[in-house]
């Protein structure tokens, strides 16, 4: 019997959900037992019943009020705490005329409280109409003990689920006092983004976004301006890794006609264009020293001058940075101003990477899948557990973004009911210990060779996500030529383009 409740004692631990927490207990306290039929009922605060799970008892027959004997007997637990524990029900002078036991001869019965801080939550009812002390004396003292691990599952699981409908309540709050959508996820890590968002929307400040590519950090751009009092005006945005250094200067501030070679005609920049509302500055610590100093006099006096003249121009904008890396580190290396970096960096909101809130992977998955079979006419399959379980388990170098690419794939090349693991990009495809592939059977050296070309591959993910999918940049920061880095992406059929053609939603 020991082994027996050490196996239902671990069963428990491994459950999160209420109604599997109960369902695990009733089935093993059934079976320490012998007990013909037996439910498990949780009260709310307000006495309600929360949940009832029960084996042999239909839910007509626990309503129907010839059911009385069980009722009293569970309403006197749960007011006073106390066991009750019924050696023949048919002798005890209180419940002997009961319906329950004369004519449905109910014999042996044992009701014991669930509590948590002496506070009686919920009961555990056993009856068997057949045997006569079926519960005997060591039986109740072990059930009795048995419970108290009960309570302490059921107990947790409530709080689990409690705090599950708090979330889902000031997710809800939140997504309609200021309209976030776009931004989908309700992880603990994600819902503080949003909080964050909404306290600082308002301000005037400037606002940093860390976090790494593909966490959606001009999504949170978006939600900053379209919640603030700039909403009526534009959002303009410019990723100042994408643009040469030599051109960048002129389609941030503009330039004068005649300030060089092709400039036939004045030419406004991002930041005339924003006047009265918002730029976001995506990659901003890829500026230069010269463009952190222009920047830095937006900040402190509102005002900049065209490439090409010498007038001060006046601007009203909000300024929302965003780095993939730590500004803080750089400034350290002497590599970004230190002055610029405690400007930007009076509010600083740092996007979670997907690894980080693996709760909103299933969801964003099932809400990009629906997404591209709208997109591509198609009707939407399910997602078989395992695939659930192997999109849960992959890091994700490039984030939502490279989520969604996954998603899209299926989406494109499936036709299906259901989403299995071979429908999955094979780099990301699990490889069990037990198989017995070609692959887990090579020799070391092939083995190894595998290994090699798996991190080879993941690797130019990764840096091609970090990039952007701008193959002259990924180059550079994988210290490989570029004709080198070409060949890699040849050899493991790897388009760039599917870095840079989608953003998260």
């Amino acid at each position: 019997m020991l082994i027996k409740l050490i196996e239902i004692g671990k069963r428990l631990l491994t459950e999160t959900n209420v109604t599997r927490v109960l369902t695990v207990a009733i089935d093993g306290v059934i079976e320490i037992t012998g007990a013909e039929r037996g439910m498990i009922i949780l009260f709310g605060e307000s006495n309600e019943i929360l949940f009832e799970t029960a084996r042999q008892l239909e839910k007509e027959d626990i309503e129907n009020p010839k059911f009385e004997i069980s009722q009293t007997i569970i309403n006197q637990v749960k007011s006073e705490g106390a066991p009750i524990y019924l050696h023949n029900a048919m002798e005890e002078p209180k419940f002997a005329a009961s319906y329950s036991v004369d004519q449905l001869r109910i014999l042996s019965i044992l009701c014991l409280p669930l509590k948590h801080n002496d506070k009686t939550f919920g009961v555990v009812y056993l009856d068997n109409r057949t045997v006569l002390g079926a519960f005997e004396p060591e039986i109740f003292k072990f059930t009795e003990n048995f419970t108290d691990f009960i309570s302490l599952a059921a107990y947790h699981a409530l709080e689990r689920r409690d705090m599950q409908n708090r979330q889902m309540e000031l997710e809800k709050e939140i997504r309609s006092r200021f309209d976030f959508e776009a931004i989908i996820g309700n992880s603990p890590k994600m819902m503080a983004v949003l909080q964050l968002v909404s306290q600082v929307a308002e301000t005037d400040v400037p606002v940093l976004l860390g976090g790494e590519t593909g966490t959606g950090k001009e999504l949170a751009a978006r939600a900053i301006h379209f919640n603030s009092k700039r909403r009526e005006m534009p959002l303009v945005s410019i990723n100042c890794g994408a643009i040469p250094e030599n051109l960048l200067e002129s389609e941030i501030f503009g330039h004068e006609k005649g300030a060089f070679t092709g400039a036939v005609k004045r030419h406004k920049g991002k930041f005339e264009q924003a006047e009265g509302g918002t730029i976001f500055l995506d990659e901003v610590d890829e500026m230069s020293p010269a463009m952190q100093v222009k920047l830095l006099r937006i900040l402190q006096w509102g005002e900049f001058s065209l490439v090409g003249s010498d007038e001060n121009t006046q601007c009203d904008v909000r300024v929302v940075a965003a780095s993939k890396r730590h500004l803080r580190r750089l400034v350290d290396e002497g590599k970004f101003r230190d002055d610029l970096y405690y400007r930007l960096n009076l509010i600083c909101i740092e996007l979670p990477s997907l690894r980080e809130r693996k709760e909103d992977i299933l969801v964003l998955a099932k809400f990009f899948l629906e997404k591209a079979c709208k997109e591509f006419s198609k009707v939407v399959p399910k997602i078989s557990s395992d695939v659930e379980q192997t999109l849960l388990d992959y890091d994700y170098p490039g984030n939502v973004r490279e989520l969604e690419n996954i998603i899209k794939r299926i989406a494109i090349l499936f036709n299906g009911d259901y989403v299995e693991l071979n429908h999955l990009p094979p780099e990301i495809q699990p490889v069990y210990p037990g198989d017995r592939s070609e692959k887990t059977n090579q020799i070391f050296q092939e083995a190894k060779l595998v290994a090699i070309e798996n991190f080879e591959r993941r690797y130019l993910q990764r840096v091609l996500a970090d990039s952007g999918g701008v193959i002259r940049k990924a180059a550079q920061m994988s210290g490989m030529f570029q004709a080198n880095f070409h060949a890699k992406l040849k050899k493991y059929g790897i388009n760039a383009k599917d870095f840079r053609l989608s953003k998260p939603k």
